[in-house]
């Protein structure tokens, strides 16, 4: 009997904290709705909200996270395959595992989603043949599973394991490269505690981390240049002296109206320990045929090198053949001109047929050489540590022309300090290579286990079909007597266009005034910012054939110091992928005060004929100094539905309350010339009071009054702000409609309020209360 309550306790438990998940409907919860959630700091509850509105995680009881218990292996298995979008077979019956099965009451649910696990390479088991659903899920099997989620399981097996007792041997690297990562930390008394069980606090907070960084479409394993390699091209060295080393870094081959241009970068190594001037030698390059040409060294290339240290040499000659060629060698020749007839000696033979780039009309065919979207790669010829993976790509236009925004993760799992070396790159298209440029103008670099965001922009021509992304080297050479360098570019590696690229990503739906989750890298909002979206409404444009969404942003300071406002932009996404921009309207508060919070308001202006009720908003920082804009965040969003209440007015963070009013006509007579003028006296109880400890702008929102008759047609209006000076203020309020246009008396008359905030298109209005006479 206690075996069987067991097992119902079990299921019940495993019911509840993955319902949310299960059956993604009811309604949204937040860290709120839990009582052992309510001390977190802004940026763990931004973590948690994110997580458990996403039905990723839920509460293990009524009103109860469990943010110290324990999560087996068969319920964080379903957690894994949300994260990582794996695909799952709910219709499986029978597991490989042998203590697996549907019939368990228990874990029964999740073996489906162990299996997805086991198909996407995150987990080969416990033990032979053996899942161990019911098992704690412990820290170092926590990292394992992340990890290989993130397609980084040959990097952690090349990782120097951590020298840690309480480590297994072969979770070593594991743990290494998920603290590297910032996955996971150590505890306090400095060991990882690898077999100890993992919480569930520690298992909403690394998984929130890994799913900030997984990569979208990188788990697809079986495509030819997947994710799960490392995309590098390592060239051999060759003596030429008794303390330099070449290396071949890169060849050109490209047509000119002339011919051919053949270019080569080399790098010679001193192995020395003092400095030694360059050899010499003559640089030839050897075609399949048999014909050699002698490349011209560049003017600026350097005369010496210092000891252990290497130095790049250019060379390039023009040969004006119009027939195929084909290279195939380099050769280090040493001529010996003291002797007749002159003595040639071959110093070293490299070949370059796989690495001859040709320019514009190059194309990168092997697969082992170009990666799918998401691969983790390395810059050919570059003696760095440092590791790149696309991770984002977004399209705005420069003039009528198309820019792709390339976002790169660069991290340096190295064990020092690292700038980023000069490449770019080049958008491919059939017969045509689109060259790109970083928008990072300064040096960008990395201390060890650093990450940071770098963006590339390529421009291409209208209807241009991109099919991949090449890693793009600038190479000059210096003709002697000139001072202008010929400069073009090489490359070797690439990885395709991401072929779920213009489908909208499933966002789960957000509520009002939860907290939003900010790119962990983004350097424009400060990670102690607490950045929340409070409404997004429907306002008209009188007269107009377009009108206004409005979003209201919040930002919330809760540390002991100002913080500036973040200088960032917003876009509004429909389901059929069309974009509006968002202008930010301007605000005289500059800065957030300590435990207080700012508003800031986005206006976009949209067709008449836009009617979807939801929309994707996402909010976007400037990278560089061009107005090239990526997202730092995005959520799923509802428009407000429009406003019910006559005496309740509430547009955010104001709320109006009018507890009796009055509208009646005023008839004045002129004694001398007998004409009369009429006026109209609207007066009213009022509460004005904030919703929210929140600075705004004394000049949005505001309230606008407008009389109209019996016809519809405005009659008088009246505009009040609601901060600063003359403000409208809580009390009893006579209101003076004194700019009547018409001449005779409106009797009935009604009595629109409306809010009002300043566009780029004109004022725009959002009804708020129709009182009538």
């Amino acid at each position: 009997m206690k075996k069987r309550l067991s097992i119902l306790l079990s299921a019940a438990m495993a019911f509840s904290m993955l319902s949310t998940a299960a059956f993604g409907a009811g309604t949204s919860k937040s860290s709120a709705d839990f009582s052992d959630l309510k001390d977190l700091d802004a940026s763990a509850k931004a973590k948690f909200d994110t997580m458990i509105s996403a039905g990723i995680f839920d509460g293990v009881g009524e009103g109860r996270f469990g943010l110290k218990d324990k999560m087996n292996r068969a319920q964080f298995a379903k957690v894994a395959a949300l994260i990582f979008g794996l695909k799952v077979d709910t219709s499986l019956k029978a597991s490989s595992f042998s203590d697996v099965s549907a019939d368990d009451p228990a874990n029964g649910y999740a073996l489906p989603y162990i299996e997805a696990l086991r198909g996407a390479n995150l987990t080969d088991g416990f033990a032979q043949n053996a899942y161990n659903p019911a098992g704690e899920v412990t820290k170092e099997q926590l990292a394992a599973f992340l990890i290989r989620g993130l397609n980084k399981d040959a990097e952690a097996k090349s990782t120097a394991g951590l020298n840690d007792p309480t480590v297994s041997d072969w979770a070593k690297g594991y743990a290494a490269l998920a603290i590297r990562l910032k996955l996971m930390d150590s505890e306090t008394d400095g060991t990882f505690g690898g077999t100890s069980a993992a919480t569930r606090e520690l298992l909403v907070t690394s998984s929130y981390e890994a799913k900030q960084q997984y990569i979208p479409g990188s788990r697809n394993t079986n495509e030819p240049g997947g994710g799960a390699v490392t995309l590098t091209m390592d060239m051999p060295s060759y003596d030429i002296t008794g303390s330099t080393q070449a290396q071949v870094k890169s060849v050109l081959q490209e047509k000119t109206d002339e011919g051919w241009r053949i270019g080569a970068v080399v790098k010679l190594k001193n192995t020395s320990g003092s400095a030694v001037r360059i050899p010499d030698y003559e640089l030839r390059a050897k075609a399949s045929d048999g014909t050699v040409y002698v490349l011209q060294s560049s003017a600026s290339n350097p005369h010496s090198i210092p000891p252990q240290s290497y130095v790049e040499l250019s060379y390039m000659t023009v040969i004006e053949v119009k027939t195929e060629l084909d290279l195939t060698d380099l050769l280090w020749i040493d001529v010996d001109q003291n002797v007749y007839p002159k003595q040639e000696t071959l110093l070293a033979d490299a070949p370059i047929g796989s690495i001859v780039w040709r320019g514009k009309d190059a194309v990168i065919e092997d697969s082992a050489l170009l990666g799918n979207w998401g691969v983790t790669f390395s810059v050919p010829g570059e003696s760095s540590a440092l590791k790149y993976t696309a991770s984002r790509l977004n399209r705005q236009f420069t003039g009528q022309a198309p820019t792709y925004i390339v976002q790169l993760i660069v991290e340096n799992p190295g064990s020092y300090t690292e700038t980023v070396p000069d490449f770019t790159l080049g958008g491919k298209a059939e017969g045509q290579t689109f060259i790109g440029k970083r928008i990072e103008q300064e040096p960008v670099t990395l201390h060890p286990g650093e990450r940071k965001y770098l963006h590339y922009a390529v421009t291409t021509d209208l209807n241009t079909q991109l099919t991949a992304f090449y890693v793009l080297s600038p190479e000059s050479f210096l003709k002697q007597g000139q001072s202008t360098p010929i400069v073009y570019y090489t490359g070797r590696i690439g990885f395709r266009f991401p072929s779920s690229y213009g489908t909208p990503m499933a966002l789960p739906a957000y509520e009002f005034g939860k907290p939003i989750a900010i790119d962990s890298l983004s350097q424009a909002v400060s990670p102690q910012l607490g950045v929340s979206l409070m409404s997004l409404d429907w306002f008209e444009n009188e007269g107009q054939s377009f009108k206004t969404a409005v979003a209201q942003l919040k930002f919330k300071n809760p540390s002991g110091s100002p913080l500036s406002v973040p200088d960032l932009t917003a876009e509004l996404q429909n389901a059929q992928g069309i974009l509006y921009s968002g202008t930010r309207t301007a605000s005289s508060v500059k800065e957030v005060l300590p435990g207080m919070g700012t508003v800031v308001t986005f206006t976009f202006t949209v067709p008449l004929s836009e009617d979807a009720a939801r929309f994707t908003f996402r909010l976007l920082e400037q990278q560089g100094q061009q107005t090239y804009k990526f997202p730092v965040a995005e959520t799923s969003v509802a428009v407000n539905p429009p406003a019910a209440d006559s005496t309740l007015l509430t547009f955010y963070p104001f709320e109006l309350k009018l507890s009796s009013w009055s509208l009646s006509a005023v008839t004045m007579a002129n004694p001398t010339t007998r004409a009369y003028t009429f006026n109209y006296k609207f007066k009213m109880d009022l509460d004005v009071h904030t919703t929210d400890e929140v600075i705004v702008d004394p000049g949005n929102p505001k309230l606008y009054m407008q009389l109209e008759n019996s016809e519809g047609t405005r009659i008088a209006s009246k505009v009040y702000t609601l901060a600063g000076e003359n403000r409208l203020m809580s009390g009893s309020q006579i209101i003076n409609f004194d700019n009547v246009s018409s001449d005779q008396l409106e009797i009935p008359v009604t009595l629109k309020i409306y809010e009002t905030i300043n566009t780029p298109a004109g004022d725009a209005k959002r009804l708020l209360a129709v009182l009538k006479q």
